[in-house]
């Protein structure tokens, strides 16, 4: 990366105070990153204000202070004059467009399909990585299970990265050889301008329900802060929607340039769907053309996330029949509705930690199971609280056997997470509470009969508990693995199913 001046990152109207002309080094909004020559942003966050530690930066090297309160740029140009001062009325917008100079923009190199919505991101996102690398095209993809390109992972992942790394992690995929890029983009990213100013070549629309009301605070903020994607690409750019769903179709609607997809007649519309603990088959209509679809995802919300990266990709231009060819080879995503056996009862680890996915994935169970449908979940703490009751609700109309646990309770106290699920169910019998989550998880393995399915929802592939401020090391796949190995190993052979 070849450093670039200050004068060369900012604009004319940018500086309250000029200092020394410096090839910058680095950026960042972190004063514990910050090295000789950085240049420092103070970003107003939703825990602390970067503000309070715009000094420490400049102590520590920084060459360069980007603030939007007036005060600490006048007392930076006081007791600092060979820094240079940037007062600005949003030092996130500001951030973004700075890292995508500084990087070189290398979303103008790469053709970046950004996929947002509540649920289904993470399936739809890895669906689309995989088939466009079937098609021999090197892809990186950006998410919440991992940063990677092709097999070469980058890093652990999180839904969309801080601006500064997003242009950095697009620079240094494309250096890596990468040609397209997949990518969920969250609410948050949205809201807080971490994707800002990004070209992307593609945008997916999935759906939306209750999730980060302790952030949006209502869903039409929530929606907002997701329609800013649709609002971010041009009229040429192809995009995709979830027609059945109420704010896609708003979406839809609003933004003429889009196609949608769905049961209820659209541009790419479903029909004929098939379901079985095998998978799923359907067809899919398109401009007068009728394409059949068959994957080994289970369920009716794979349906509509196979339809998505199809229908995304045909927009893209790429042929329809390669498409249905490489979704034949596609694998269940690593902890959404991954599929354990046991004897006799299965066990499915899924990632759904909102009312709508926990709905989905109960739904698609309760058409397979031949026994009961045992419920293992918790809710996360701080977090959107208004949707544990919800969770409570639909664990309870859905499930025969509910086992209520922890997730990641944080800073919360556990047992009031679980107080607050239970105020959504109304039959106490089929209930068990068992806060600690191995406990609850042998627990299930250790009940379940012939024909039982067990879900354990809310962690997917996540392989850690959160609770205070602590990071436990913590897998829902290993430790069933662990308790189905105990049975088998406890059953005498002739009882072994």
């Amino acid at each position: 990366m070849a450093f670039k001046s200050i004068n060369r990152l900012f604009e004319k109207e940018d500086f309250f105070s000029l200092g020394k002309e410096t090839a910058v080094a680095g950026i960042t909004n972190n004063s514990k990153e910050v090295k000789k020559n950085y240049v420092f942003f103070a970003v107003k966050g939703t825990k602390t204000d970067g503000h309070r530690f715009v000094e420490e930066a400049v102590k520590k090297g920084a060459c360069c202070v980007v603030v939007e309160d007036l005060h600490t740029a006048v007392k930076i140009k006081k007791n600092y004059p060979e820094i240079t001062v940037v007062y600005t009325d949003n030092s996130r917008k500001k951030q973004a467009e700075v890292s995508r100079k500084f990087y070189g923009y290398p979303d103008k190199e790469l053709k970046i399909i950004g996929i947002t919505g509540t649920n289904g991101k993470t399936t739809v996102s890895h669906l689309t990585a995989r088939i466009l690398e079937l098609s021999g095209k090197k892809t990186g993809i950006i998410g919440t299970i991992n940063y990677r390109v092709g097999e070469e992972v980058i890093s652990e992942g999180r839904t969309t990265p801080d601006s500064t790394h997003w242009f950095s992690l697009l620079r240094k995929m494309r250096d890596m050889g990468a040609e397209y890029i997949v990518a969920e983009i969250s609410s948050h990213a949205l809201d807080q301008y971490r994707v800002h100013g990004t070209e992307f070549s593609g945008a997916v629309f999935t759906n939306l329900s209750q999730d980060h009301l302790d952030y949006h605070k209502d869903m039409e903020s929530y929606f907002k802060a997701k329609e800013r994607l649709f609002k971010m690409i041009d009229q040429n750019t192809p995009a995709v929607v979830n027609t059945d769903d109420i704010y896609g179709r708003r979406i839809y609607e609003k933004y003429k340039n889009l196609s949608g997809f769905g049961i209820q007649k659209t541009d790419f519309t479903i029909s004929d769907i098939k379901l079985s603990d095998r998978g799923s088959g359907f067809f899919i209509t398109y401009k007068k053309s009728r394409y059949k679809i068959e994957t080994g995802l289970i369920g009716l919300f794979n349906v509509y996330n196979t339809a998505a990266s199809f229908s995304i990709l045909m927009e893209m231009g790429f042929s329809a029949d390669s498409i249905i060819e490489k979704i034949k080879k596609l694998k269940p995503i690593r902890g959404r509705a991954e599929i354990i056996k046991g004897d006799g009862f299965t066990v499915v680890i899924d990632y759904a930690h909102t009312p709508d996915a926990l709905k989905n994935i109960l739904e698609t169970l309760n058409h397979l199971k031949r026994g009961k449908l045992i419920t293992v979940f918790g809710a996360g703490g701080d977090r959107d609280r208004g949707k544990r009751p919800l969770m409570g609700k639909v664990a309870s109309e859905l499930s025969d056997v509910i086992i209520i646990t922890t997730d990641n309770p944080r800073t919360e106290d556990p047992e009031k997470i679980i107080e607050e699920i239970k105020k959504g169910i109304k039959d106490s019998r089929k209930v068990m509470i068992i806060s600690d989550r191995e406990k609850a998880i042998e627990t299930s393995i250790e009940t379940a009969e012939k024909g039982d399915i067990i879900l354990i929802a809310g962690k997917g592939h996540e392989t850690y508990q959160i609770i205070g401020n602590r990071k436990i090391y913590f897998d829902d796949r290993e430790v069933a693995e662990k308790y189905i190995k105990k049975r088998q190993q406890m059953l005498p052979r002739q009882e072994k199913y």
